[in-house]
């Protein structure tokens, strides 16, 4: 009968440590899994619920440094203004374990607290379980399960913070890059028209002032005659490579005539080196600048790249603006590549894609490019835009 007892007593002592032990499992389990879900203070409200539960405490808050202030992230339960207070000073520690804390000048009995931190260690706050009336404190095993809880919820807020912080630099870079690309652009067409108006009229007069004094000259020696004929075809060359950099700084045609037309001009670059180029369709509305200058941008970099890489090959192009999005195709079948993120790149060679993404990304839309080694290349870029009606 002894050993019955004994036997008795035994198993319920392992029964009670076993359905402790389920119970700390699933005070992490239940709480690890809703916590991703939530805000950062319904995340400090819902462990304060459940670890009040758990130990038998009535209230308790979550404090947060923020600005080199303890701030109350969330709170539970009712609490004085004494209590209030007393917890706000205990929430001002920079502990790095779990402490039960009896309280001997105020209303409450027993504090809990939980140090929160970051993944490297630092503190950053703490969890704080209060206690109104007498109790025991935890055992070692409880109070651990509640350090692990809260090791759980610093987790999870210190990613939320992590996560702001990279979205408040992208928007950050975002902005930045527009800027950039705002200034290049009105760098561009003021050196556009600066080489238009001053050196590029200084050119064409030459030209035509060389022109006019061979003309006057029908006697000179042979000799003479080919250096002049040599000095007018410069002079003409230095013309058109003018007109031509004024042309890339700036398209004129883009300011006059609109982005179908430009386009079609800087295909004409792959027409005299022997390329196909078919348009598959047209629009000639007239968009707003920031919409024709980032697709005529992502045009330009696509026939560079076309020159460059994709050897002999048809191109096709299509140029439409429907529902309010306008979109931009570029193809060849040519050489191609392997468009795979993890595919490796030599030198500069992504940054030219990496520009059109952000170009795209800035005005809201989206660039694709797919292609696959000896398939040839397809670039689509869509960004939303409304027709200008010229008057």
């Amino acid at each position: 009968m002894h050993n019955d007892n004994g036997s008795a007593l035994a198993l319920r002592s392992q029964y009670r440590q076993w359905e402790s032990r389920a119970a700390r499992l699933s005070l992490l389990v239940d709480t690890g899994r809703e916590l991703g879900a939530l805000s950062p203070a319904e995340m400090g409200e819902r462990m304060l619920q459940r670890a009040c539960a758990f130990c038998a405490m009535d209230s308790g808050l979550v404090v947060r440094e923020l600005n080199g202030e303890g701030q109350v992230l969330a709170s539970h339960g009712a609490h004085s203004n004494e209590q209030r207070v007393a917890l706000l000073a205990l929430g001002d520690s920079a502990a790095t374990q779990a402490q039960c804390l009896p309280i001997d000048k105020s209303e409450l009995q027993l504090v809990i607290r939980l140090p929160l931190t970051t993944a490297q260690g630092q503190p950053f706050g703490n969890v704080l379980l209060a206690s109104a009336v007498r109790i025991n404190p935890p055992d070692d095993e409880d109070l651990e399960s509640l350090q692990l809880l809260a090791t759980l919820l610093a987790a999870h807020l210190d990613n939320q913070r992590l996560h702001g912080d990279l979205l408040a630099r992208e928007r950050t870079m975002s902005e930045l890059v527009h800027r950039l690309l705002s200034a290049q652009e009105d760098e561009r067409r003021r050196v556009a028209y600066d080489l238009h108006d001053g050196l590029a009229q200084t050119l064409a007069g030459l030209h035509q002032r060389l022109q006019g004094f061979a003309s006057q000259c029908p006697t000179l020696p042979q000799t003479q005659q080919q250096e002049l004929r040599t000095i007018l075809e410069l002079a003409q060359r230095c013309v058109r490579e003018g007109r031509q950099a004024i042309g890339g700084l700036r398209p004129q045609l883009l300011d006059d005539f609109g982005l179908l037309h430009a386009i079609d001009k800087e295909a004409d670059r792959l027409r005299d080196a022997g390329y196909r180029v078919q348009w598959l369709q047209r629009s000639d509305a007239r968009l707003s600048a920031n919409v024709e200058i980032t697709l005529f941008r992502i045009a330009q970099e696509g026939i560079n790249n076309i020159l460059k890489h994709a050897g002999p090959c048809s191109v096709r192009v299509s140029l439409d603006n429907q529902a309010g999005q306008a979109q931009l195709r570029v193809e060849d079948d040519g050489q191609g590549f392997e468009a795979a993120p993890d595919a490796p790149r030599k030198g500069n060679s992504g940054l030219g894609l990496a520009a059109m993404h952000e170009r795209a990304s800035l005005l809201g839309g989206h660039l694709r490019c797919s292609s696959e080694p000896g398939r040839g290349t397809r670039l689509l870029a869509q960004v939303p835009s409304a027709e200008v009606h010229q008057p």
